[in-house]
């Protein structure tokens, strides 16, 4: 809970997607982090969000994001750990125009890409 909770924005980033709320206020509806091993430059990725707005690219656009701001801190490559179930996580790495490598362990994937095209 810690590493989700101190978020120190150089080795550990987060950002938010927002939509308009009820009263003109802005609602986080999902969230995409980043959490860097320094010594490796190589990152682990994870994503929520809410249930109403997946399937809309919300996803998408936060890992667009994401990446972005990772390649412009030099960070090499990312990864995550996503269970079979997640289909909609699973499409939203094979379709980010990235060479994805999948490794299944019998439980979950372990996605892995290089942040070069």
């Amino acid at each position: 809970m810690r590493k989700l909770t101190n978020v120190d924005y150089d080795q550990n980033l987060a950002i938010v997607g927002v939509v308009p709320g009820p009263e003109g206020e802005e609602e986080i509806v999902a969230i995409a982090q980043y959490f860097l091993d320094p010594k490796t430059m190589v990152a682990e990725v994870a994503f929520i969000v809410q249930d109403e707005w997946q399937d809309k690219g919300m996803g998408s656009l936060l890992l667009d994001y994401l990446t972005k701001v990772a390649k412009e801190r030099g960070v090499k490559s990312f990864y995550a750990t996503v269970l079979p179930i997640n289909k909609a996580m699973l499409s939203i790495f094979y379709n980010s125009g990235y060479k994805i490598n999948t490794e299944f362990d019998g439980d979950s994937y372990s996605i892995t890409y290089e942040l070069t095209r």
